[in-house]
């Protein structure tokens, strides 16, 4: 029988040698450990910035021992501040030490046996632009051990054998280099980004008999690495400039801006819209114009549960994930209606349009089903404010025309008769 227990906590330390690593907190819940890490900048390491700028260094590093119980430990990294630097690359580096503190087996049998102890420990940890999860496995032998047979006294004599303090990874190194432009973009913002650090340990035993004890404990110590290659946050930027927010409609927005546009440099705009000017989400994206061309337009289309003030700024987003914001505009809406519209004649002959009474001007989809739900139509129109659209010309039947509001998702339906 084979049972196995884990030694008592640990406390979370680190080499006093290395001058970068501090005390860290670590939380338990749940039967998981986080671990957060702290932010330094240092200058030096390699890293490609615009215009021969000298590249720097964000580093977050602990070392933290596992405590008992606790196989699943996540670490929580914060997230990097866009206004303060660039990301190229980033290098993330796991250091493994284990250490099988005691292994040891006895024989409960009245004749002699032979034991063989086999440790099996396997190191996992992924999360956030690792391709592949940085892992590290190990399968040690202890024995074969020549058991006398059974004295009745537990942990003593010639039946029982038993090894204490065995280092079987000394820092063992695993890495892996993140340069990936879209993998480097969620590095970017204001919160924190979470890898999960599992490690499985136990023994296997065989026994020529098979009436023995065996006993395993096992700790770990484990360092984490997080090393960004920076560039200044002045080095790109800011190509949004007369920005400035307008209402066509009462339900509607239009933001526009100039772009300063950049040939050489990857990068595109994103409309942002809150409620109260604090946090903002996506409204849209609009992609960087053709070298010639530097306005740019986004409409936003209230939802039917949204008015009074709304705040908009766009942000400029470069390929490698750095961002940078423009100033922000408010502008004071009402709830947007489903689209009201007719069509005229109806029933016809054949020739029918589309009469748009409250729109305030943007896109919309266009569908026409006849009584089997089949589809006859599917297009986007463009709208501009109260105006005609005709329809293609369609069989005889009845049908179900269907307009969707593309920006507020609302939609009207009619019904049409061709004779």
């Amino acid at each position: 029988m084979l049972s196995t227990f884990i030694p008592p906590p640990a406390l979370i330390t680190e080499p006093k040698h290395n001058p970068m690593t501090k005390l860290y907190p670590a939380i338990i819940y749940g039967g998981r450990l986080f671990i957060l890490l702290q932010l330094f900048i240092i200058q030096g390491v390699n890293a490609q910035c615009p215009y021969n700028v000298p590249p720097g260094t964000t580093v977050f590093d602990t070392t933290i021992n596992t405590p008992a119980g606790i196989n699943t430990l996540q670490i929580k990294v914060p997230q990097i501040d866009p206004f303060t630097g660039m990301i190229t690359c980033l290098r993330v580096c796991i250091s493994i030490t284990g250490v099988v503190d005691s292994v040891s087996v006895e024989n409960n049998s009245a004749s002699p046996q032979t034991a063989d102890v086999y440790y099996i420990r396997s190191d996992q940890m992924s999360g956030p632009g690792l391709s592949s999860p940085l892992s590290n496995s190990i399968n040690h032998h202890y024995g074969p051990y020549a058991l006398g047979s059974t004295n009745g006294v537990l942990g003593s004599g010639p039946d029982f054998r038993a090894i204490s303090r065995d280092t079987l990874l000394n820092a063992v190194q695993v890495c892996q280099t993140v340069n990936r432009l879209d993998s480097l973009s969620q590095f970017y913002g204001h919160d924190s980004i979470t890898y999960l650090y599992n490690i499985t340990a136990f023994t296997n035993v065989t026994c020529t008999g098979g009436n023995y004890n065996s006993m395993v404990a096992t700790s770990a110590i484990v360092r984490f690495r997080f090393e960004f290659c920076t560039c200044p946050g002045y080095v790109l930027p800011l190509r949004v400039y007369q920005f400035g927010v307008t209402k066509p409609a009462e339900n509607r927005a239009k933001l526009s801006w100039s772009g300063f546009d950049d040939p050489g440099t990857d990068y595109y705009y994103v409309a942002e819209v809150s409620r109260d000017g604090r946090q903002f989400h996506t409204a849209g994206r609009v992609n960087k114009n053709q070298p010639g061309n530097d306005t740019y337009q986004y409409y936003y289309t209230t939802r039917q549960d949204e008015r009074g003030a709304m705040y908009f700024r766009i942000k400029q987003v470069y390929g490698n994930g750095f961002s940078r914001f423009s100033e922000i505009k408010q502008v004071v809406l009402k709830n947007s209606e489903n689209p009201k519209f007719f069509v005229t004649p109806n029933p016809s002959n054949g020739i029918v349009g589309i009469k748009f009474d409250n729109n305030g001007g943007g896109k919309m989809k266009l569908e026409i089903f006849n009584i089997q739900g089949q589809q006859a139509v599917n297009r986007d129109i463009e709208i501009t404010g109260s105006s005609y659209y005709q329809l293609p010309v369609i069989s005889k039947g009845m049908y179900w025309v269907r307009i969707t509001d593309l920006s507020s998702q609302l939609s009207a339906v009619s019904q049409l008769i061709i004779k």
